[in-house]
């Protein structure tokens, strides 16, 4: 509790009320944390350190349901009645509902700070690079691709490239129920060309190809520590295009969906019959690649020439469309959180 209220104590847990309780937490996170100081450098580490610290709070509190006997033991060091124990638990249980709605609020901001003012998102993004710069940090250390000018091409106007797509694919689906792919493996399994602007055309169950596939999962599978999931997310680049777009396929709720925000692909798509999408032939693809995925997670899936099944396919998923040309990659990113 003290990485975010100083000199919170046991005691205090005991003899305050929950009002009390409520307004110190609320207190000293807004007094840190208000949304009119988010907006220079210093404030927004400030932020950014005290989210960090919520999270750590909440994380020791996951076991507050089995919490009780834990107090009980403590109860006899310190003194607690039976009052003092069930004062105790619920001011934890206050406290943690403080904290998630608190550190949801300062997600919120340090995720709208750019929409609000992308001025001064860009001359934070430069400053924490400039401090990082300085540092001298070895990057090779913790990171097998990524540079501090990768990290620079995340200021507005600048195209996300593979290396800072990787890197997020990589730390957002790590140990969780998404099973995201590398930037390679779209032109490796779904296009003719590395350039990703011809979907494959002919499929052969029995090729090498669907050999290293799985593979390709499995090893997957071993670089995220993603053993048990149930989703799938792939990043396409159209090279041609200078566009980033992705797909996901989603075991669990039996869908396929392609999720691209270039504004013209969709209106131009909206109208047409769906043999005529531009993502149609890519589709086919994805049901074909489920088909085999399936295989390899030991279930059995049809969906070529199989209109009962209960499997939803969408080539072009409506989603907020990017307000110029340069922000399909964050927009790809984007799709990838709720998918975590």
């Amino acid at each position: 509790m003290a990485q975010v209220v100083p000199g919170y104590t046991l005691n205090d847990a005991q003899n305050m009320s929950l009002d009390e309780t409520n307004n110190l937490f609320v207190n000293r996170i807004s007094s840190i944390a208000s949304p009119e100081k988010c907006f220079t450098y210093q404030n927004y580490k400030k932020l950014v350190q005290l989210h960090r610290s919520i999270l750590q709070v909440l994380d020791s509190l996951t076991g507050l349901p089995i919490l009780s006997s834990a107090l009980k033991d403590l109860s006899r060091h310190h003194g607690l009645d039976d009052t003092g124990l069930h004062r105790v638990l619920q001011n934890l249980k206050q406290i943690q509902q403080v904290l998630q709605t608190e550190g949801d609020r300062l997600k919120s901001a340090t995720w709208e700070l750019s929409e609000k003012s992308s001025k001064k998102a860009t001359l934070i993004l430069k400053q924490v690079l400039a401090e990082a710069a300085s540092q001298n940090l070895n990057f090779k250390n913790h990171f097998d691709f990524l540079r501090i000018s990768d990290l620079q091409i995340l200021s507005p106007t600048c195209w996300l490239n593979g290396e800072l797509i990787n890197y997020f694919i990589d730390k957002w689906c790590r140990d969780s129920d998404t099973l995201g792919v590398g930037t390679y493996w779209a032109n490796k399994f779904l296009f003719e060309d590395k350039a990703c602007t011809k979907p494959l055309d002919k499929f052969d169950n029995h090729s090498k190809m669907v050999n290293d596939l799985k593979r390709s999962i499995q090893r997957r599978e071993h670089d995220l520590n993603n053993l048990r999931w149930s989703k799938i997310y792939i990043p396409i680049n159209n090279v041609k295009e200078a566009h980033w777009y992705c797909a996901s396929i989603n075991f669990d709720q039996h869908t396929i969906e392609i999720l691209d925000s270039w504004g013209p692909t969709f209106r131009s798509n909206q109208n047409r019959p769906l043999r005529e999408k531009k993502h149609t032939s890519l589709l086919a693809v994805l049901m074909w690649i489920t088909e085999r995925i399936a295989e390899y997670r030991g279930e059995t899936v049809i969906l070529a020439h199989n209109p009962k099944t209960d499997w939803a396919c969408n080539p072009h998923v409506e989603v907020p469309l990017q307000p110029n040309g340069y922000d399909c990659g964050v927009h790809m990113l984007w799709h990838l959180i709720p998918h975590r």
